[in-house]
């Protein structure tokens, strides 16, 4: 899978939506959100680098996330924010990153955020310094784990990989997305 056909996943209109549950609310009345969706390559495979919040932080103690976190009043843009809390999550210059792309907003249902996921290329190799107040470990899963799990469960809600539970709207980000890469796949064959 090339950098190129997963770029041409992330158009935000493929794919289902949480357009229902936009509409019921007004999107002004939700927190805003961002994340960075790490991909790392690992020869003609890619790894998705996730963190495990610590168990001191505010929301979603302990639970396996995407690097980022809440827009601050001083982000010029859900972007900025993704890049800002990449950088201090995990202490990672964010220009090491080449952002491909985003994913449509996905609500926490919960603690009342819409997150804004976009998707970028991480260096294999390249050093992260987890700030211990926030990410008690950094995790690395296999998209391809995503995909085969998907075409085996379509409606599956949350995953389980070498003991780990990925739930709530990490896992719905990476359902969705799962469903765009499977359905361009399927395309192109």
């Amino acid at each position: 899978m090339t950098p190129e056909f997963i770029t041409s996943s992330l158009d935000e209109k493929s794919g289902p939506t949480w357009q229902t549950i936009l509409q019921a609310e007004e999107a002004s009345a939700w927190r805003q959100a961002a994340v960075i969706v790490p991909l790392i390559a690992r020869g003609s495979e890619w790894d998705l680098l996730f963190i495990r919040r610590t168990l001191t932080v505010s929301h979603h103690k302990g639970q396996i996330a995407f690097p980022g976190g809440r827009a601050e009043p001083h982000d010029a843009s859900p972007l900025a924010t993704a890049l800002r809390e990449f950088q201090e999550e995990l202490g990672a210059d964010p220009a090491l990153l080449a952002i491909l792309g985003r994913l449509p907003p996905t609500p926490t249902l919960q603690s009342g955020y819409l997150i804004h996921p976009f998707v970028g290329v991480l260096p294999h190799g390249t050093v992260l310094r987890p700030s211990p107040d926030e990410v008690a470990e950094t995790l690395l899963v296999p998209l391809n784990f995503f995909l085969e799990t998907l075409k085996l469960s379509p409606k599956i809600e949350r995953f389980e990989y070498r003991g780990e539970v990925i739930w709530g709207a990490t896992a719905r980000v990476m359902t969705q997305w799962s469903v765009a890469l499977l359905t361009r796949s399927a395309c192109a064959s």
